[in-house]
């Protein structure tokens, strides 16, 4: 298996808990899963039991999303808020679909999309917001977009790169995608990796959440994944959850081994697609 953003050849890095073989680039730490069966994805985000974890009401009630959650999104809307520019907004992935929500109240034309049927048949009515059923791949929308946000999705993508680069033809003149991922290269990360490989820990890389997430991330194999779809990378940074700011974290983060990655891209001005064009026109 070679790495898809370097095309070296990737190394056998081991098995987690469950079996699953992961192999991690050499080059560029980029870290891949062997595929899942075909299908498995998708039954396991149809499934309405998948939403009702990490404070999610799985009927999409917004009310009954745990506090933690709304304050965490409105973090991302901050967060989307202080590195882009723009009102018409494509929350890819949505899930829960409370980004696009919030969003639609600070003056957003915000707009979702989901792989998951449960989602797709039940969220827009209880939001008020369009949400598209499919990958961004294989939607065929009749607009484009100044924000397109990937939160906590592209670790469950089988091709980043064609999901980059499907984002970016949809992306007006100078329009932004921003993307949060769980960082690799994070402390927590690197030392249960550590206790993984010397089989100190009672699941080994169950941190990797390997077969829900495809990929595994770190600032450096972002920034290469911007620059193979033909975008600036604008922002890149760690950082967690709003409750995780004290000092020892804030400290991480300026190091760079804080939880999550966040990255923005910039889809450059002479690269207009068609749809921007029409859509600035308009």
């Amino acid at each position: 298996m070679h790495c898809i953003l370097c095309n070296v050849l990737m190394e056998d890095f081991g098995r987690d808990f469950n079996g699953v073989q992961i192999y991690r680039c050499p080059e560029c730490m980029l870290v891949k899963a062997e595929p899942v069966q075909s299908g498995a994805s998708a039954e396991m985000y149809d499934d309405p039991e998948y939403f009702s974890g990490w404070g999610s009401d799985k009927d999409f009630d917004a009310g009954s999303h745990d506090e933690n959650l709304h304050q965490l999104t409105n973090q991302y809307l901050d967060f989307i808020g202080a590195h882009t520019e723009g009102q018409t907004l494509l929350d890819v992935g949505t899930g829960h679909g409370l980004l696009p929500l919030l969003a639609t109240k600070r003056g957003y034309r915000a707009e979702g999309t989901d792989v998951s049927r449960h989602v797709c048949e039940n969220l827009p009515a209880k939001i008020g917001v369009p949400v598209h059923h499919g990958s961004i791949e294989e939607i065929r929308f009749d607009k484009s977009y100044d924000i397109i946000t990937l939160i906590h999705v592209l670790e469950h993508t089988e091709s980043p790169v064609s999901t980059i680069k499907r984002c970016k033809e949809l992306l007006n003149d100078g329009g932004f995608i921003v993307v949060v991922v769980p960082n690799y290269r994070s402390l927590d990360t690197r030392i249960k990796d550590f206790l993984s490989k010397r089989n100190l820990k009672s699941r080994p890389f169950k941190h990797l959440a390997l077969g829900h997430h495809n990929y595994v991330f770190s600032l450096e194999n972002l920034e290469l994944l911007g620059r193979l779809s033909g975008l600036e990378t604008v922002y890149k940074g760690t950082g967690g959850a709003s409750w995780k700011q004290d000092p020892f974290n804030r400290l991480l983060a300026r190091m760079n081994m804080a939880t999550w990655c966040y990255v923005v891209y910039r889809k450059p001005e002479q690269e207009a697609s068609a749809t921007g064009d029409r859509a600035h026109a308009a």
